[in-house]
């Protein structure tokens, strides 16, 4: 099973920290995602806010920041337990240039993606993608910069989708991207069955369970034939798989 790290596994380490990568791929995660956002001087830095009121700095903002002060800054885990700092994108994809990667693009700037397209280029990286968007802008920026590179549909959509699969209409409302995600439950029931996803995989899809974080959620997804997944517990389920 290949199994994503969301921020590194952001319920126990802090979160886009080469720390908690470092220790997710430790436990032994094969894919990590992240969120992209640019600093003030135009580099790509991994930050899921763009303000830190949640760390209590609501005086950091990301994109008022050079890169250099940006890796600077500390970010604890939610116990406190780890503290780490952000780092940019180019470190991490040097630092693990052989994993899958998912990109969140938290803004839908051409430059991110034109930036983007460069680091690439100039890491000679390879191919092994997924993009995830906000907004229209979004999506066209990934198909004109990236063509031929799978989206995640937008978090809406997915949610219409997600409420369809909960009351058994889930190809009513079934998005048209290659790559697509659900929970395994929603308020302890189960949203995705055995049908569904043998379906989606006899039409070419990708299926992503969305962040499968305890065993039962683990279960279910192997009951379905689910063989990917985002987690915030990277430590727990690669140790059930």
């Amino acid at each position: 099973m290949k199994i994503f790290a969301h921020r590194g596994s952001s319920l126990i380490w802090p979160e886009n920290t080469l720390l908690a990568f470092n220790l997710a791929h430790q436990t032994g995660a094969t894919g990590f995602e992240t969120d992209l956002r640019l600093s003030k001087d135009g580099k790509i830095v991994l930050s899921h806010d763009n303000d830190w009121h949640r760390f209590g700095k609501p005086e950091k903002v990301i994109s008022e920041l050079s890169a250099e002060e940006i890796v600077s800054l500390e970010i604890s885990s939610p116990d406190g337990k780890y503290r780490g700092r952000l780092i940019t994108l180019k470190t991490l994809l040097q630092t693990y240039p052989d994993k899958d990667y998912i990109f969140d693009c938290k803004i839908s700037e051409r430059r991110l993606f034109e930036t983007l397209a460069r680091d690439l280029s100039d890491l000679n990286f390879h191919k092994r993608i997924w993009f995830l968007t906000w907004d229209r802008a979004g999506d066209q920026f990934v198909r004109e910069i990236f063509p031929g590179y799978a989206f995640f549909p937008r978090v809406f959509r997915s949610y219409v989708w997600g409420v369809g699969a909960l009351i058994r209409l889930s190809r009513l409302f079934e998005p048209g991207n290659e790559i697509l995600s659900l929970p395994a439950h929603h308020f302890g029931l189960p949203v995705i069955r055995p049908g569904q996803i043998t379906s989606l995989q006899k039409r070419g899809r990708t299926f992503v369970g969305y962040l499968v974080n305890s065993e039962k959620d683990f279960r279910r997804c192997r009951e379905c034939g689910i063989d990917i997944v985002l987690t915030d517990r990277a430590d727990v389920i690669t140790k059930i798989e």
